[in-house]
């Protein structure tokens, strides 16, 4: 079998050269027949009849080679395209060049598709020698599989079979030729899908709120990847975009561009000083805070604490008052106290009236009288100062003494007016109530008429009524309650001679001994001590109606046995062991032990009286008068009789009452 037209291309691929080109194989003859024209021409004198067989496969080429073997350099190439049907053959014949040797290397490279595709396989090699005459044959045979007819090998490697580019040779849309697109194959043949021209786009999402950050184009959702974009920060998941601005923190949380646009940064606030300034981040994640203008400066305001009329009383730091009414210049050195203030006279009473820093400037001594046998010998448990301090009730074992200074003393000895009387208080108008054992209590006016109105109250005959207090409206008669050892209070009102004006108001207390007011049923405190002589003390609360233990329990040795609330924000209470306590906007605190004469023994206190924080004292069995000034107790007054009662209309004018009928006075003089 013969392929003239093969033949003719090879013999052009050997015998090209710039002089003749394009010869077949009449040109051929020709240059036989002029020798001297073709100088360069290849020696036809004998050829290699070069076979190469094909097997599988439809479309391709083969590149047949010829090199001389004894110069490397001597080599040219033509390319035999598969004639289209299978199996099959192609052929050339190979003419050595005139300057070549006659022993020549021929190879066979298979080629995918066409002639311009790719070498695939091991090209086929193998020598052979000219003939000086006629022609040697060289066969060489290829077998490759291109069963879905695309011009593309299989790429299955079975033995003896080319191995090709065609990934799936089942389907002649799948080849290396191909466009790659996302369905599910690699139709290319390359990379799988990663090269596919119709990739979808996909976002990182690596905090898992749904929205990703980093581009991703892939055919199919990869791992941790979403279709929505757009998450400004994808290290945080409450950060995403579509939400609120849920923090202020001077970042962008809902990712659309500005930062905590829902919070009023930079717009004017007033602090918590009220001071102005513009909200800005709090240190706090995610709150606001008003940062304070430089121009803005917190001072200290002060109210009225004491009733004075002068504002001392610290109310808090601002650039604007926190209360109704402050100022920001101190104008009271002592809000514990209506007798101190910043321009008051100074007097000679103890204080330092005039908030000089000084106390008593240019006073002489003080000093205190002593009376005994006031009203008789019978001892004086209790007195009560009124009218500025000009009269004064005392009382005791059936003994009711009414004291002018004007007129003197006057007993009070009618029967009804008698009793073991343990309290006193009297009103501004100076009707008298006391209050004793057996639970009766009584009441009169300061007049010639011998008679008491008295009553008792329920279960009297074992009820010892230890402490009274009273509480007076303007153009009403006083009210006043009663304590008794039992643990009960008793209210008693106008008009006090009907059945129905006396009534208990309290029980299921403890051993109480005295009681005291501002003035109001909500500043009512009681005292006294617990079966294991334990200090009590309970407040009225005015809201439930009832009695609330204010003292914390067990907290102090000792009873309690004296009183005195100076107003809205003050009490003050002593007893025994030296306790004095006392009570500040509702919290207790313990003041320095007070010590008996000889400086070791603790006090056994009766009374207390207070003016201010600065200026309390408290009365003792030992028949001393101690004062407090706010740092130590020192001993206002020594004497040698037990002293139960202490009083005084303000601090310029105190008094004690004692056993024998002792009364002692203290009335300061005249400041220089």
């Amino acid at each position: 079998m013969s392929f003239p037209r093969l033949r003719a291309a090879l013999v052009v691929f050997v015998l090209a050269s710039a002089a003749c080109t394009d010869f077949d194989l009449e040109k051929q003859k020709l240059c036989k027949q002029f020798p001297e024209r073709c100088d360069a021409m290849d020696d036809t004198s004998g050829a290699l009849n070069v076979t190469v067989g094909y097997i599988g496969f439809m479309r391709g080429c083969v590149t047949v080679t010829a090199t001389d073997a004894d110069n490397a350099s001597n080599t040219r190439s033509l390319d035999v395209a598969i004639p289209g049907k299978t199996p099959g053959t192609v052929s050339a014949e190979v003419f050595r060049k005139k300057d070549w040797g006659r022993m020549l290397r021929v190879t066979a490279q298979l080629r995918e598709l066409d002639c311009s595709g790719p070498a695939v396989g091991a090209a086929q090699e193998m020598k052979a020698q000219v003939p000086e005459e006629g022609t040697l044959d060289v066969a060489f045979t290829v077998r490759a599989v291109d069963e879905d007819g695309d011009g593309y090998f299989s790429s299955a490697d079975a033995a003896g079979v080319v191995s090709g580019t065609d990934c799936n040779d089942r389907d002649s849309a799948v080849s290396p030729s191909a466009f790659e697109v996302c369905n599910g194959k690699d139709d290319n043949c390359t990379l799988g899908e990663s090269d596919a021209t119709d990739k979808q786009v996909w976002y990182t999402d690596a905090d898992g709120d749904g929205y990703g950050s980093l581009r991703v184009e892939s055919c199919v959702q990869p791992v941790g990847a979403v279709a929505v974009g757009g998450d400004c920060n994808d290290a945080d998941g409450q950060v995403r975009p579509g939400r609120t601005e849920f923090r202020c923190d001077g970042k962008d949380d809902n990712c659309n561009g500005m930062n905590d646009e829902d919070f009023g940064v930079d717009s004017a606030c007033e602090d918590d000083l009220k001071c102005s300034g513009k909200v800005a981040c709090a240190s706090t994640p995610g709150q606001t805070a008003c940062a304070r203008l430089p121009t803005e400066n917190p001072v200290t305001w002060f109210v009225d604490g004491d009733g004075d009329g002068y504002k001392g009383q610290a109310a808090g730091v601002g650039c604007r008052s926190p209360v109704a009414g402050g100022v920001s210049q101190f104008e009271d050195c002592d809000e514990s106290s209506i007798y101190v203030r910043n321009g008051l006279p100074e007097a000679c009473d103890r204080l330092d009236n005039n908030c000089s820093g000084g106390v008593d400037e240019g006073c002489a001594p003080l000093t205190w009288t002593t009376s005994t046998y006031v009203g008789g010998s019978g001892d004086l448990m209790t007195i009560a100062l009124y009218d500025e301090g000009r009269k004064a009730w005392m009382a005791g074992p059936n003994k009711l003494v009414h004291f002018d200074s004007t007129t003197g003393t006057a007993s009070y000895t009618n029967a009804s007016c008698q009793g073991n009387w343990k309290a006193v208080w009297v009103g501004a108008n100076g009707r008298v109530f006391v209050a004793g054992d057996s639970g009766k209590m009584a009441t009169r006016l300061p007049d010639t008429d011998p008679d008491c109105f008295s009553i008792n109250v329920p279960g009297a005959s074992t009820l010892a009524l230890q402490g009274i207090t009273g509480i007076e409206q303007t153009h009403s008669s006083a009210t006043v309650y009663a304590v008794a050892t039992n643990g009960k209070i008793f209210k008693w009102k106008a008009p006090y001679n009907l059945a129905d004006s006396l009534s208990e108001f309290g029980a299921g207390l403890q051993n109480l001994r005295a009681i005291s007011s501002a003035g109001s049923e909500d500043s009512l405190l009681a005292v006294g001590g617990d079966i294991n002589s334990k200090a009590v003390a309970y407040r009225y609360d005015t809201a439930s109606s009832s009695w609330k233990t204010d003292l914390p329990v067990g907290a102090y040795d000792g009873f309690l046995r004296g009183i005195h609330v100076t107003g809205g924000r003050f009490t003050y209470a002593a007893g025994d062991n030296g306790l004095v306590l006392k009570r500040n906007g509702g919290a207790w605190t313990s003041l320095p032990t007070v010590l008996e004469s000889t400086g070791k023994a603790k006090a056994a206190i009766q009374d207390v009286l207070a003016f201010s924080e600065k200026g309390i004292y408290v009365a003792t069995s030992e028949g001393l008068i101690h004062f407090y000034d706010g740092f130590t107790w020192t001993t206002a007054y020594s004497g040698t009789v037990p002293l139960y009662s202490l009083d005084g209309s303000n601090p310029a004018r105190i008094v004690a009452a004692g056993a024998n009928g002792t009364v002692v006075n203290f009335t300061a003089p005249a400041a220089p």
